[in-house]
């Protein structure tokens, strides 16, 4: 409810007080402008915070509070928000005397906005850049939308915004997760508001209405899913999830699961918050055959561990089902905490048909890994590739492999000058004179996934000779 309906119903003299113009510009101003506290958390993330919060004090919307929650970072990045921008009224710093993880830092972050009477709250990553009109956007949603508990924006990669990172969150019948459109170019496709079943913590907005009946965010998972979690608690109580692709922010996505001890405990809890997930939120008339799927999916899984002889996966595994048993009792007692919500709101947007993510390619400066074609090797290009050579002789070779999908159409620049248009329906080859320095390939013609069965988008396919 906004502050100012709370204010006519708790003071029955509303009518009858002689207000001033400035507390009724404030009345006028809160009705129009809800207030939107945007939260960022940190821990040792001083690398990132230029750039994030050079994008924060450029937003347009007027009624807006952002929260730095630091996680007691030892890398000085409270000092230097305030040295660099806390002249800006609009900054609040949270200072955490330990680290709570992400859900634990958000979860402090939330309380303190809701204490301080926000109407939404709006979750960003410290590795993130916004665009100005992004909270405008997301406002005027949810106003449109007033039963929406939750709004996830378009989020692309932070070096190559032409790549999609999420638009909302995709969920499978054994609890796996991931990313809607991660991978892909940022085509009108993605750009159509739908219901989804959860947004991205990376950036994502929520109603204070809708949290007040959800609660905050499980701290039980450690990390990795429990903001689906939260969105499916969205679901459950009444509300719903939409994507809002007009909003925009930038996100320094890392496609790489690192090694060692980490990449182990990343498994672990991936594997294990599947089963949480599934415990917490599945409805019951469906939960034996999700865990039958499950099942199904975790012999697949050991087999491959044992035929790799990677036994530190078949650990995990193991280690998530002891898990599963301890957890029932924490399961039940949530379940029970939400009687009288209609759960398995969501269980229509649940994907039946897979268990996990195929998997996707990134282009490195534009450019997929080389395919072994009969004339060749040949590598795949985004929606644009560059490549630095040293000037001279540039043998270009290219090819289709989609012919009856049109064109591969692409120019070729050097210094925003065009050198040449190259297309084929099959296959050709050119030699341009070239100088030294940065040469593009923008291609004109794209071949969307939902065509040719790929993971990723591609404008066609070349092999590049310098001579």
């Amino acid at each position: 409810m906004p502050r100012w309906v709370k204010t006519m119903t708790c003071c029955p003299s509303f009518a009858s007080r002689k207000w001033s113009y400035g507390e009724v510009a404030d009345i006028l101003f809160s009705m129009t402008n809800p207030l939107v506290y945007l939260l960022v958390i940190n821990w040792n993330g001083l690398e990132h915070l230029r750039e994030c919060f050079d994008s924060l004090m450029g937003l347009t919307y007027p009624n807006v509070r952002i929260l730095l929650i630091d996680n007691a970072s030892t890398d000085g990045s409270t000092a230097f928000v305030r040295e660099n921008y806390g002249a800006d009224p609009r900054l609040e710093i949270l200072d955490l005397d330990t680290n709570l993880g992400w859900a634990g830092g958000n979860n402090a972050g939330i309380s303190h906005a809701v204490a301080a009477g926000a109407d939404y709250v709006f979750l960003l990553n410290n590795d993130t850049a916004i665009q100005p009109d992004a909270v405008d956007v997301l406002v005027a949603a949810a106003q449109a939308r007033p039963n929406a508990g939750a709004l996830a924006p378009k989020m692309l990669m932070f070096h190559s915004p032409e790549i999609l990172n999420s638009v909302g969150l995709e969920c499978s019948i054994i609890g796996a997760a991931w990313d809607r459109g991660i991978g892909r170019l940022d085509r009108p496709r993605w750009n159509d508001e739908r219901p989804v079943m959860g947004a991205c913590g990376g950036a994502a907005f929520f109603r204070v209405e809708a949290l007040r009946k959800t609660g905050l965010l499980t701290t039980d998972f450690e990390i990795y899913l429990d903001d689906l979690d939260l969105c499916l608690q969205m679901w459950d109580c009444g509300y719903e999830v939409w994507t809002c692709p007009q909003a925009v922010v930038r996100h320094k996505f890392s496609a790489t699961t690192g090694t060692g001890a980490w990449a182990q405990r990343k498994y672990f809890l991936n594997t294990r918050n599947r089963l949480f997930l599934m415990m917490r939120n599945f409805p019951l008339h469906a939960l034996p055959f999700a865990l039958g799927c499950y099942g199904i999916g975790e012999v697949r899984a050991i087999g491959r561990s044992v035929w790799n002889r990677q036994w530190w996966r078949v650990r995990a595994h193991v280690r998530s089902w002891l898990s599963f048993w301890g957890y029932i009792p924490q399961a039940v007692r949530e379940r029970q905490r939400r009687s009288g919500w209609k759960q398995g709101q969501f269980w229509p947007l649940i994907l039946k048909n897979r268990m996990f993510f195929g998997g996707t390619d990134f282009p490195a400066d534009g450019w997929y890994p080389s395919r072994v074609l009969k004339t060749g090797s040949y590598q795949p290009i985004s929606a644009r590739a560059w490549a630095d050579v040293p000037g001279g002789r540039l043998r270009l070779y290219y090819v289709n492999c989609y012919p009856r999908l049109g064109a591969v159409s692409i120019q070729i620049l050097s210094g925003g000058n065009a050198l040449a248009n190259i297309e084929t329906l099959n296959e050709g080859q050119c030699v341009l004179e070239v100088p030294p320095g940065r040469i593009e390939f923008v291609a004109q013609h794209i071949f969307e996934a939902e065509q040719t069965g790929e993971q990723i988008d591609i404008g066609g396919w070349l092999r590049l000779e310098v001579t």
